[in-house]
């Protein structure tokens, strides 16, 4: 029993002596400082986080500019045809492959993080959805230079890869050559598209 106590004594010597070291450690910058306000403004920026620092280089004027147009031209196009062949599906545009796919229960650790990783930062041109907002498809529009770009050429492969794996129906539309919307609604919705 008094060697548990005499344990436990030690252990807050301890904190004491740590904790006293901290303050002593944080007083000597403020006080040899020479000035008071800049090292002040430095602490109150160090303590009020990354967070706080974003947000107040945010309120710079000027910083930001709102985009000409939210969609291309060619992908207006694309979404006039979707709107016409889906006139009771919703229709959303520009939208992270990683808000349509997720990575399964399986992976753990750092195999879950690599294939989170594959479509973090991928973007899907449309996702067509039901009433009920379940997926029904996925529709790109490409671009003619983004078709030769080579690194564009690596991303869509791995991004077919991955819907592919989901199972899910993935279209690419190419803005010169735009199929009718009725060949569109049965390449989604199967051949009784006229039906539904």
């Amino acid at each position: 029993m008094t060697s548990g106590i005499l344990f436990a004594l030690a252990i807050a010597a301890l904190v004491i002596a740590v904790v006293t070291g901290l303050v002593l450690r944080q007083r000597r910058p403020s006080s040899s400082g020479g000035g008071g306000s800049d090292s002040a403004n430095t602490v109150a920026q160090w303590t009020e986080g990354e967070t706080t620092r974003l947000l107040s280089s945010a309120e710079l004027p000027g910083l930001y500019l709102l985009r000409p147009r939210f969609l291309s031209k060619a992908e207006a196009v694309v979404y006039l045809l979707l709107k016409a062949a889906f006139p009771r599906h919703d229709i959303f545009a520009k939208i992270r492959l990683a808000d349509v796919l997720q990575v399964k229960i399986g992976p753990q650790g750092m195999e879950r993080l690599r294939a989170f990783r594959k479509i973090a930062n991928q973007h899907v041109g449309f996702v067509v959805c039901d009433k009920d907002s379940t997926i029904v498809a996925i529709v790109d529009s490409r671009e003619p230079e983004q078709v030769t770009n080579p690194r564009d050429q690596k991303l869509e492969v791995i991004k077919q890869r991955c819907l592919q794996a989901a199972q899910v129906k993935y279209i690419c539309v190419y803005p010169p050559q735009l199929p009718r919307y009725r060949e569109l609604r049965e390449q989604v919705l199967g051949p009784a598209a006229d039906l539904v």
